[in-house]
């Protein structure tokens, strides 16, 4: 990477490093432990809500039916939604919207994995934007400071951190997928119910937690961090390393239910303030030109990205070890190497693959373009790479 073009970089995230501490993402109010499900009908009370427009994600009939009692039994009007496309897209976000106007609405309550989450955190947003599309509000910042309808998210998954990320993907019906970044996009509240995540797929499980690593130590390594999202990120780190191998393996415990979940959430807020790095960028990019899941690329790429940066990331990834409990002996070259270590070891023991299968060398380089386009100059990450620095990690995954 070139002086100049390095400097630049710097210099934008900077300026973003600002933005973010004049505008903060606003406070969430959170629901947490058996039953938090239950509780919904009462915040909508509480939050004087008159009727909230209820999303509703595919195969989500037994949670659905709990929220729709708690809601019955707080005498809470609502209009139900579920007729979302698999992932949902921009179109569908456009129809909610129409509806949510068409019924007289004044919030949402949307209840779902990550993409459902984001659906409707985006739908609110246009909402509030109505001179702007879902597609036109791609970018970073496109929302403005209108005041957005409350949301209340209720995953049923843990790790993609969609619950309190102050971004959201959105596809395009055609396979492409684009991501909308404000901190506007926070949901007001977030419902964490581990009863809610006890059947879910092993592979799921897999895939989200990694993600929800991912974005955790890239929060924490980045420059844009602050100390109440390093700790946010560290504590997220420590229940992931606790908590996800467990559930993983045998539906673990509900406290580990409760971690992953809990966990989730940390590293979303922790995201939402410093953002994310190469890792992210180049696993979304895997995503986009193999079609392999972006969670299980986050746990195949990730410790290759922390390896790449060396003697950049060393300090913060042992301060990382040292603060999630993790690593707390040895020198700072050796915590960091361990924390790495922990990462590819369980990644490897939940059955992530361990390398790009059928791959060329046109896909790496379009992989490298998509991941530095991407990264540059928004992520403040460790060190500052090019196309071909990110096609290299690319190329160690072979």
């Amino acid at each position: 990477m070139s002086l100049l073009t390095t400097a630049r970089c710097r210099i934008c995230q900077g300026f973003y490093k600002l933005g973010a501490r004049l505008r903060p993402p606003k406070k969430q109010e959170a629901e947490l432990g058996p039953g938090a499900l239950y509780r919904v009908g009462q915040l909508v009370r509480d939050r004087r809500l008159k009727k909230p427009m209820v999303i509703l994600g595919p195969g989500q009939d037994q949670g659905a039916e709990r929220l729709l009692q708690s809601l019955a039994e707080s005498d809470v009007a609502f209009t139900q939604w579920d007729a979302l496309s698999d992932p949902p897209t921009a179109d569908d976000g456009e129809n909610i919207r129409l509806s949510w106007l068409g019924e007289g609405c004044d919030s949402f309550i949307v209840l779902g994995d990550g993409p459902v989450i984001d659906i409707a955190k985006l739908a609110a947003a246009r909402c509030a934007r109505r001179g702007r599309t879902i597609m036109g509000m791609v970018g970073r910042n496109r929302i403005g400071r209108r005041r957005m309808p409350p949301v209340i998210a209720i995953p049923t998954t843990a790790g993609s951190g969609a619950e309190a990320l102050s971004f959201a993907m959105v596809s395009d019906g055609r396979g492409n997928r684009f991501l909308v970044q404000d901190v506007s996009l926070i949901p007001a509240s977030a419902i964490l119910d581990p009863t809610l995540i006890e059947d879910v797929p092993r592979e799921i499980i897999a895939s989200r937690g990694m993600s929800g690593l991912c974005l955790a130590v890239e929060a924490f390594l980045s420059a844009a961090s602050d100390d109440k999202a390093r700790r946010a990120a560290a504590q997220a780190t420590e229940l992931f390393f606790q908590s996800l191998e467990p559930y993983w393996n045998s539906g673990g415990t509900a406290q580990d239910r409760e971690n992953v979940l809990k966990a989730s959430r940390l590293a979303g807020q922790a995201a939402s303030q410093a953002g994310y790095g190469y890792g992210r960028a180049i696993s979304r990019a895997v995503q986009v030109v193999t079609g392999m899941d972006m969670g299980l690329a986050s746990g195949l790429v990730l410790p290759e990205v922390l390896e790449k940066y060396g003697i950049s990331a060393q300090n913060s990834l042992a301060m990382l070890a040292e603060q999630s409990g993790l690593e707390t002996e040895g020198t700072r070259s050796e915590r960091a190497a361990a924390l790495i270590d922990r990462i590819r070891g369980m990644a490897f023991r939940m059955g992530l693959p361990d390398g790009l299968e059928n791959f060329s060398g046109v896909m790496a380089e379009e992989i490298g373009d998509l991941a530095a386009a991407e990264a540059n100059p928004k992520c403040a990450c460790p060190a500052v790479w090019t196309a071909k620095e990110c096609m290299d990690v690319v190329f160690a995954l072979q």
